[in-house]
């Protein structure tokens, strides 16, 4: 199966800033690619060079496996895409907009304004005008530009932005349909590493202009870290019990212990009777998981940063 989406080595500078630093990545053929990373790591960049609205300080470039590049019209035929901030005619309505879209596509397909609104959830809003669009309406209008001529190739940014979690789920599902039934290749970008873990068969986090790791989505639980958390009334008394048994631990911001010892984690119960016998009962006891958001910060080297 062959590379759809591939960068080799790409990076672009601005002034001395590098606002991509050597990425390199490949997307297979009906697969979903999750690009993830906070606002200005790169993301959008990224993904306008690989669209060539802008040209790479080095490195190339390819999409269907033809080269980026000002000369390949034939490119675009087969790519739909959505970069940042959806643009429309404001004083046009969504069908309007998308019918003037169509034709300027060249595309002969005249129902395909129709079934493209009815798989965006756009019908009841179809002779409004798209100045007076929701913000996640105006979203949903962005990737149905992008859909609209049916192509083989998808490249969202930030697609769900201002989608209430029922929109969310919506998109969701549209993308996973689109690459499991139709084989269409899916690129999507997102600071949001929950929502597009649900759906992408590969990540890449990005930070810095810099392409940090890349995984397959299954690998993604054995990379999260899990740690053993007890509450007892003897807090320090506990601790020492533990450390005579040779189990470190800590009291974390909550004020309660914690230890990643993988022993006491994959025998919480055996801690607990320890913990009993030494007259030093727990009030609580629970093997907790680190979340997607923690990881992704742990990946960057954020702790404790919010992700905007």
């Amino acid at each position: 199966m062959g590379n759809v989406i591939q960068t080799e080595c790409v990076s672009k500078h601005y002034k001395g800033v590098r606002a991509v630093d050597g990425v390199s990545l490949e997307v297979a053929k009906g697969e979903i690619y999750g690009f993830i990373g906070l606002n200005g790591s790169g993301k959008t960049t990224t993904i306008r060079m690989l669209l060539g609205m802008i040209q790479p300080t080095h490195g190339h470039c390819f999409l269907g496996g033809q080269k980026v590049n000002l000369s390949n019209h034939s490119i675009w035929e087969d790519v739909g895409y959505l970069v940042e901030t959806p643009h429309a005619y404001p004083e046009l309505t969504v069908a309007e907009n998308l019918e003037i879209f169509r034709r300027l596509r060249r595309n002969s397909d005249s129902g395909a304004v129709l079934r493209t609104v009815e798989k965006l959830g756009l019908a009841p809003y179809i002779h409004r005008k798209a100045k007076h669009l929701s913000l996640g309406n105006a979203q949903r209008l962005g990737i149905a530009k992008a859909l609209l001529h049916d192509p083989a190739i998808l490249i969202l940014d930030e697609p769900v932005n201002g989608l209430d979690p029922a929109g969310i789920a919506e998109v969701r599902e549209l993308l996973r349909h689109l690459a499991l039934n139709e084989n269409k290749t899916v690129f999507v970008s997102s600071h949001l590493l929950g929502e597009v873990a649900k759906i992408a068969a590969k990540i890449g986090i990005i930070h810095e202009g810099r392409l940090l790791q890349e995984l397959q989505a299954q690998e993604l639980n054995h990379l999260l870290k899990q740690r053993l958390v007890i509450d007892a009334r003897q807090q320090e008394r506990a601790m020492s019990v533990l450390a005579e048994a040779g189990i470190q631990s800590f009291l974390n911001a909550d004020g309660l212990i914690e230890t990643d010892v993988l022993s006491a984690i994959q025998y919480p119960d055996q801690i607990a009777r320890l913990l009993v016998r030494k007259d030093c009962p727990p009030i609580r006891l629970s093997v907790e998981e680190e979340d997607l958001e923690s990881y992704f910060l742990r990946v960057i080297g954020k702790k404790g940063a919010g992700i905007p």
